[in-house]
């Protein structure tokens, strides 16, 4: 019977550990929406930081970077829908996400 009520909790730990990714994931989905729907010159790319440092509180460094590396891709989705992806602003931003990933 302790085996079986070990096994819940771990069901249980990794349920709700899961369960707080979409946290991450809708916050990206959101501010990236979001920021196509504003004109070019208000950018909302730098909130896409929240995301990581969200998940860093619940997640190991490896969930952590995948969540980065997503909000990375949305900063260059970003720069690319609004045609300035090679611009320096937009460079300086995903280099600098790359740079502080764990």
């Amino acid at each position: 019977m302790e085996a079986g009520h070990g096994l819940a909790g771990v069901r249980q730990v990794w349920q709700s550990s899961h369960a707080l990714l979409v946290i991450p994931i809708v916050l990206i989905a959101v501010i990236t929406a979001v920021d196509q729907l504003l004109p070019a010159d208000i950018q909302l790319g730098p909130l896409l930081v929240i995301a990581p440092a969200i998940t860093a509180s619940f997640a190991g460094p490896r969930l952590t970077g995948l969540i980065g590396l997503l909000a990375v891709a949305a900063q260059a989705y970003t720069g690319w829908h609004f045609g300035v992806l090679s611009s320096r602003n937009v460079m300086v931003q995903i280099l600098a996400w790359q740079c502080c990933q764990p």
